[in-house]
């Protein structure tokens, strides 16, 4: 649906609509973008705003709008992640191939944290975006066109290790979540292709994550390339399409993978792999049971002093939140999220700006079974700090 198609109801909701939301500031305010989110909803304006607000105050937290100047990719999800843009479709949307059976998400897994895989897809999203939008005439078919993303998702090299390496299964699932919630209306297609009989498993148990418009723009293929490939061209000029996947299009030198635009995945060398035994030396120690929390509170006796710390778990992530205390009540100052900090330390800082009570807490509630063991390191410049509780 696009402007255009609208009727009087629906240009009616519409406005109200941009003007229940003009007191944000989302990345873009024209009535296209608008519309993605009332189309997510059915129009329902209450949903929409709800929606909306929940995905401004996403991109808020995860620093959205800075993500093209602030993320450095990883070399290894540079080299190993393969992804990538190759061209149109028939109706100017975006064409990506993601190679997820040929990756080898257990050791990208265990070579960067699960945040910095996760938004290293996240960067790939709003990449696609900002070419979407600084190339209209290329990547929209008409001025009210809602600019959307064709995906080729090639399964070739799918196995059970995608399915039963944990961190993998949780990132897909976060992913298709984040999706969901904030990008409404981005995807016109997925084609699954080359996908075995064992990729149900994955895809039942990402289904229930998924709206049911996100579900109805899926079609899945298995090795038959025949078929694929007459689906392929049904929305994708052969020009357009790599000539692995039944196109014409090929690298500079020939290559029918055209591997300068999507690597071929492949395994990640153990060289990459980060050291996840935790560093025991002038960190102090701190158990945390199954199902509870651990709060440290600190003072700080003078404002703009700078708090940092260091941590690692033994095993399992970690809930955290950095708390300034007044009058009593805990008011958070870095907003709880789940850390990955078993792989690679977590590290951070933030600038007081009040003197008083500053409370960091260690989060294990979601852990039904396991206790988890932190060893940590909290300092602050240009203040004494007293601990008034911990080790």
């Amino acid at each position: 649906m696009d402007l255009g198609q609208l009727n009087d109801d629906q240009k009616a909701v519409l406005k109200q609509f941009r003007e229940a939301v003009k007191d944000c500031t989302p990345p873009h305010s024209d009535d296209v973008y608008l519309l993605r989110w009332l189309i997510a909803r059915d129009f329902d304006l209450a949903k929409s705003e709800r929606m909306f607000r929940n995905s401004m105050e996403w991109r808020r937290k995860y620093k959205i709008e800075t993500l093209e100047e602030d993320y450095k990719t990883p070399e290894v999800l540079t080299k190993y992640y393969s992804a990538g843009h190759v061209g149109v479709d028939k109706l100017s949307s975006y064409l990506m191939v993601v190679r997820y059976g040929a990756t080898d998400l257990k050791g990208i897994l265990q070579s960067v944290k699960k945040k910095d895989y996760v938004m290293h897809v996240i960067e790939l999203v709003e990449r696609g975006i900002r070419t979407v939008r600084n190339n209209q005439a290329k990547y929209k078919r008409r001025p009210d066109a809602i600019n959307q993303a064709c995906v080729i998702m090639d399964m070739a090299g799918f196995s059970m290790r995608h399915i039963t390496y944990k961190p993998a299964l949780e990132t897909a699932l976060q992913l298709v979540q984040f999706y969901e919630a904030n990008y409404p209306e981005f995807l016109r297609r997925v084609f699954v292709i080359n996908a075995p009989k064992i990729f149900s498993l994955l895809y039942s148990m990402i289904k229930p994550f998924m709206h049911e418009k996100t579900r109805n723009k899926v079609q899945i293929y298995s090795y038959d390339s025949a078929q694929w490939q007459a689906a392929l061209l049904e929305d994708i000029d052969p020009e357009e399409l790599p000539a692995c996947y039944g196109g014409t299009k090929t690298d500079p030198d020939g290559n029918p993978n055209c591997v300068t635009m999507v690597n071929m995945g492949g395994e990640v060398p153990r060289s990459y792999y980060l050291n996840s035994r935790p560093d025991t030396n002038y960190k102090k120690y701190l158990s945390i049971a199954n199902g509870s929390k651990e709060q440290l509170q600190f003072q700080v006796k003078d404002a703009n002093t700078l708090l940092k710390w260091d941590f690692q778990s033994e095993e399992g992530d970690i809930g955290f939140t950095v708390y300034r205390k007044k009058s009593g009540e805990l008011i958070p100052v870095v907003p709880y999220d789940r850390v990955d900090c078993q792989m690679s330390p977590e590290e951070g800082e933030i600038h007081c700006e009040y003197a008083g009570h500053y409370v960091l807490e260690f989060d294990n509630s979601f852990s039904y079974f396991r206790s988890k063991k932190i060893w940590y390191s909290i300092t602050m410049e240009s203040s004494k700090v007293v601990c008034e509780n911990g080790n």
